[in-house]
């Protein structure tokens, strides 16, 4: 869920796949018999397209469908490849799984890593290597962590970048041609954490994956790829560029309202990390040569070896609770009912794809939408609940821990996500177990090992400490991209009453460091009005995105310090600029203006509807925005119920910087 358009690769889909992780029941484990994985009453090649014909004839999957293609092998075999539903609605073109391409979005991951594992192989790339090395004349700055960056680290999401996503990753002009070379160089990451310490989700890290290829064979990335993946693999109809034959056969991508989303290209044109465009029949060449160990026919791509490298942990914040092997992931673990599964998700703009694979099984699965909706999760379980189901269900119970096991209050505080940094996770002990609220609610979670949790569903979580044993970091497989960092408890500002309505507000956003400690004199001036400018700043540091480094589309902007998070911003959709051109960075920003850019974010992005609450004064272009501010209850003290029984919003006012924080910190909070 990972390289959406725009903001979704780090916020729209990874939230709702966590939200409909949430509401998954389940924690089935592994007990001592299986059921066969098929009946002797059916061919297994029926069975499956029997299941699948039955997933997606269910009434809420197929009145929501615009198009799918679906994918099962088996040791050497296709066992089904289907298409369902329609590559062009307007044209009524059904789905080919021979012909029907799709964007697989993040899926493209697993064939960059792939393709660095063969250079591995020749002894062109060392894993274990100072990255700079393979960057020719691009600069990786890396002063502060006194540990070097590697390519093992970009293949296990474990870079330590200040951010892992840019905002300018597609275009609609389709004649644009950005090398990666142009695109790594205008957009080199910096370390700032040190290397292999910390898991975070990381487009850039795939990015220079595919820059590295080109720099150590000499040969454009797509090329390499072409010449040594797809070739040998008969992916006749995959490419990481849009060629005209490409084109003709290109699914339309749909919105959630079934619109049709315009034809758009990626930046830079060849995306290592979630640009290529396939066919189910492609995709289910590349789990075969996977699944064989490398080989496909008389087509070797990797050694046995290799392929089981790629297979096996390779990063983890716990021993049974792994996060990446080179290029795969692991999440939600309890959906696999005891199973070792390894996979891959990707999004884009009208695409979303799903790859698991089963090595012990020898199975793959793959499925690839083309309209903005979520099956993947819910197909993947009755998947494994028809075929990988357990005969003898049992319950995970804890094992009692010895006196001298860690108290619990060492995990308590505040963590902050290190991809999406406003989602914010708060433990508190409350007797024997550990209490977690995040945006999605509270979960229980039981201790079962001295650093390991889980919860009521069967969901793990776990803990990172350092060196002095102080714990730095949370994960809980609820939430699947990235670990969570331990914050330091604020500072306290002179300015700020310990009791005031605000407080709880300005203390969360400075603990996540959305907003800077005090300063010399240690205020933050809660009652000044806050300019457009340093709303933006606060707004794209509080959903973690990465500041522009492209020309300013605005004039007026160029001397502001939040230039590029203004630009950010902008090309993200949150914000437009006058009629002659200007945003006037340093003009105070009204209530109204405010709640725009946060509906903006809801509508665009986390899918918010509309909503018809009754609202006081406030300017047509705003209504939306203020709307569904009033209605979620994003704000502090400071609306009050007028003689009519409506909410007066003040929409005209300015906004202050304390009614700021509260806007942020409850829209965090109520993400749902």
């Amino acid at each position: 869920m990972r390289t959406f358009g725009k903001l979704g690769s780090k916020l729209a889909i990874t939230l709702l796949c966590v939200l409909l992780f949430s509401m998954l029941s389940g924690c089935i484990l592994q007990s001592e018999k299986e059921i066969p994985i098929f009946s002797d009453q059916k061919a297994p090649g029926q069975e499956m397209e029997l299941f699948a014909d039955d997933f997606f004839q269910r009434p809420e999957i197929k009145e929501n469908l615009a198009g799918a293609v679906f994918v099962v092998v088996r040791d050497d075999k296709i066992l089904v490849k289907k298409g369902y539903g329609f590559a062009d609605e307007k044209q009524q073109v059904l789905v080919d799984p021979d012909k029907t391409v799709f964007r697989v979005a993040s899926v493209s991951k697993t064939i960059t890593a792939t393709a660095v594992m063969q250079l591995v192989e020749q002894g062109k790339i060392e894993l274990n290597n100072d990255l700079s090395a393979y960057l020719g004349e691009i600069q990786i700055p890396n002063l502060t962590t006194g540990s070097l960056l590697k390519m093992k680290h970009l293949l296990t999401n474990s870079t330590g970048f200040e951010y892992g996503d840019t905002a300018d990753s597609s275009t609609e002009d389709l004649t644009q041609e950005v090398s990666l070379e142009q695109y790594v160089r205008d957009h080199a990451p910096k370390v700032v954490r040190q290397p292999g310490e910390y898991y975070r989700y990381d487009n850039l890290g795939s990015t220079i994956q595919g820059y590295v290829i080109e720099q150590v064979t000499g040969q454009a990335f797509g090329v390499y790829v072409r010449e040594h993946i797809f070739q040998p693999l008969g992916m006749e109809n995959s490419d990481y560029r849009l060629t005209p034959s490409i084109m003709s056969q290109l699914a339309v991508p749909y919105n959630t309202l079934g619109e049709e989303i315009p034809i758009y290209a990626t930046i830079p044109t060849e995306l290592p990390g979630g640009g290529m465009l396939s066919t189910g029949s492609d995709m289910a060449q590349f789990m075969l040569a996977h699944l064989g160990g490398g080989k496909l026919g008389d087509s070797r791509i990797l050694k046995e070896e290799t392929i089981a490298e790629m297979h096996k942990p390779q990063l983890a914040i716990h021993p049974e609770l792994p996060n990446m092997t080179y290029g795969f992931e692991y999440s939600n673990r309890q959906l696999y009912n005891g199973h070792y599964v390894i996979e891959k998700a990707g999004d884009l703009e009208g695409y979303h794809s799903g790859m698991w694979l089963l090595p012990d099984e020898k199975v793959g699965v793959f499925v690839s939408v083309n309209k903005d909706m979520e099956i993947r999760q819910e197909l993947f379980q009755a998947f494994m609940d028809r075929f990988f189901l357990n005969k003898e269900e049992k319950l995970l119970s804890p094992e009692p821990l010895s006196p001298s096991q860690p108290s619990l209050s060492l995990f308590e505080g505040v963590y902050s996500d290190l991809r999406n940094r406003m989602w914010t996770s708060r433990i508190r002990v409350e007797g024997d177990k550990l209490v977690l609220r995040d945006p999605l609610g509270e979960h229980v979670l039981h201790q079962i090992e001295p650093f390991l949790f889980e919860d009521e569903q069967g969901v793990k979580a776990a803990f990172k400490l350092d060196e002095e044993n102080r714990v730095t970091a949370f994960y809980y497989d609820l939430k699947s991209d990235s670990w969570a960092r331990k914050m330091q408890e604020p500072m306290i500002f002179g300015d700020v009453e310990p009791d005031g309505g605000y407080a709880e507000y300005i203390y969360h956003l400075q603990q996540i460091e959305v907003i800077e400690a005090g300063g010399e004199q240690n205020r933050f001036q809660p009652e000044q009005p806050i300019t457009r400018e340093e709303f933006i700043g606060w707004f794209i540091r509080w959903a973690g995105i990465a500041p522009s480094k492209q020309e300013p589309i605005f004039a007026d902007t160029k001397e502001s310090p939040f230039v590029e998070e203004i630009q950010a911003a902008y090309e993200f959709g949150l914000i437009e600029g006058s009629d002659n051109g200007q945003f006037h960075p340093q003009q105070t920003l009204t209530r109204q203006e405010a709640t725009l850019i946060v509906w903006r974010m809801a509508h665009l992005y986390l899918y918010a509807e509309p909503r018809e609450t009754p609202v006081s004064e406030t300017d047509s272009w705003a209504l939306e925005g203020v709307r569904y501010v009033v209605e979620k209850e994003l704000y502090g003290p400071e609306v009050v119920m007028d003689q009519e029984g409506v909410l007066d919003y003040k929409s005209k006012q300015r906004m202050s910087k304390q009614e700021a924080t509260a806007l942020l910190s409850r829209f965090a909070e109520r993400l749902f």
